[in-house]
């Protein structure tokens, strides 16, 4: 049998998986970057609100909302070419049943240090339903170009190897390497794993023999959707609490609209991601995660209720349309729960040979990285 030999294997390409393949191959390490779709970067890493993170969405979290400031310049400087800057992103408080009031949110912005200006609520929003909104310094990513970008970077690295459709049949330990068998039929050995696969972050540590996060599952939709002209150039979100955002979807043209109550259509509380919907596929189950864009049985679209929310804010000039709907998994930490917070949590399996998970919900705090790859 011919065994193919690397440096470190990652699974998962999305956006911490071809980043921290680019970040090996530039130090001469031969890289297997393993993904089980057919494309990289299909999944979580671009549906979701393409938010170019800079603090203002947790302020019950301060140690999540440092750690996506510090990065903010860096992410935008190194994908300048995706960032989409050409509009207003406003924060709101909303009047009743927000978490955090406007005196709170502005104390919060300046001990982080990050910028939010009071602007006129009247401008966006109907009467009554606002106590402070705020325009802040954030922007949105297109994660096509990013995925583009990437992609032709890594395909020029003689020591990287990208195999796609490559779902894992057989792992174990031999000596101090790990031997790998896809199902594709190509073996591999390698004495370092990284496990950036996210939603299928346990069914990896599971398939290796190593201890699980504690973690919960959703399966979430993202809408996106086609705004009126005096909107175009104008992102919203409404915190903190079971509200809305409404923000342009990288150089898509449209929006994304998401909603705290409605974008998790269900909520898996198991080890591995098990819903409803993988009844009608023996393909998607709690070892195999599928792309649920690839699906013909995702749930129906939450458009209406998270429109009506929408409208409920938003002046009556303020035209909403719906385009399309996009789902995937999200993962969540369990300590999320207390805090509202994200980190990046990266853990270390075992030394030798090597097995590193990385779990993060956010795009621009892919740096982290750089501790434990190089």
């Amino acid at each position: 049998m011919d065994i193919k030999k690397y440096d470190y294997v990652i699974f998962g390409a999305g956006i911490y998986g071809m980043y921290a393949a680019k970040l090996l191959a530039s130090k001469d390490i031969r890289v297997a970057l393993i993904e089980i779709d057919d494309k990289p970067l299909q999944r979580a890493s671009y549906i979701n609100q393409a938010r170019v993170h800079n603090g203002y969405h947790y302020p019950r979290s301060v140690s999540t909302a440092e750690k996506s400031a510090n990065y903010y310049r860096r992410f935008n400087e190194e994908f300048e070419y995706a960032i989409h800057r050409q509009f207003k992103k406003v924060y709101a408080i909303s009047l009743y049943d927000s978490l955090t009031n406007a005196e709170q949110f502005k104390r919060f912005c300046d001990y982080v240090r990050i910028p939010a200006e009071e602007v006129n609520t009247s401008k966006y929003f109907n009467n009554g339903m606002i106590e402070a909104a705020y325009e802040t310094d954030e922007f949105t990513y297109d994660a096509q170009k990013i995925r583009n970008a990437l992609f032709e970077e890594l395909s020029e690295f003689n020591n990287v190897d990208m195999i796609f459709s490559g779902q894992i049949e057989k792992a174990e330990i031999v000596g101090t390497d790990y031997q790998v068998c896809l199902k594709n039929g190509i073996s591999i050995q390698t004495p370092n794993v990284l496990n950036a696969t996210y939603a299928s972050i346990n069914q990896l540590l599971h398939f290796f023999g190593y201890d699980l996060f504690q973690t919960k599952y959703e399966l979430c939709e993202v809408i996106l959707t086609r705004v009126s002209s005096n909107f175009s150039n104008v992102g919203i979100t409404v915190m903190d609490g079971p509200f809305f955002s409404l923000m342009p979807f990288g150089f898509s043209g449209t929006h994304s609209l998401t909603s705290v109550s409605d974008t998790p259509h269900e909520t898996s509380t198991e080890q591995f991601p098990k819903f409803s919907c993988q009844t009608f596929r023996a393909d998607c189950n709690e070892n195999v995660l599928r792309n649920c864009n690839s699906c013909n049985y995702s749930p129906l679209s939450a458009w209406i209720r998270m429109s009506q929310l929408a409208r409920k804010y938003l002046k009556s000039e303020i035209s909403v349309h719906y385009d399309s709907s996009l789902f995937a998994v999200k993962t969540i930490l369990n300590t999320a729960e207390i805090d509202d917070s994200r980190p990046t949590v990266i853990k270390i399996s075992s030394n030798k040979p090597k097995f590193i998970s990385v779990f993060s919900g956010k795009f621009n705090t892919i740096y982290d990285l750089e501790e434990v790859l190089l």
